[in-house]
């Protein structure tokens, strides 16, 4: 499924070792996406890993058919673990694996090995 997500800005932090992406898309006709279709768009435009792709923001804009959003991109899994909060690793994974680490998480259970 070919969103036609457009990269509006892009910038490398040096400092945190991620490539920061403001992006938008026109869904006119159709549905909002969901933020896993859009991290799979925005991987494979990049060339990077879907795992170290994370979709930090997503806005629909009241009145029209645009969507915006920002996007980072890490090079390693620790830097994504240390500076992305918990609740929005969760957002970025598979609706299956989200429920879960929810109900892991609400029964006190171990959950990290589900990431």
């Amino acid at each position: 499924m070919v969103l036609g997500i457009e990269i509006i800005e892009e910038k490398k932090n040096e400092l945190v070792n991620r490539l920061e992406l403001k992006f938008k898309l026109d869904n006119k006709g159709k549905g909002s996406p969901n933020r896993i279709d859009i991290k799979k768009e925005i991987a494979a435009q990049k060339t990077a890993d879907e795992d170290l792709t994370i979709i930090r923001n997503i806005k629909t804009h009241f009145g029209t058919s645009s969507i915006s959003g920002l996007a980072h991109i890490y090079e390693d899994i620790e830097t994504l673990k240390f500076f992305e909060p918990f609740h929005i690793r969760v957002r970025n994974i598979e609706k299956e694996k989200r429920k879960a680490i929810y109900s892991a998480k609400k029964k006190s259970e171990p959950y990290k090995h589900l990431f």
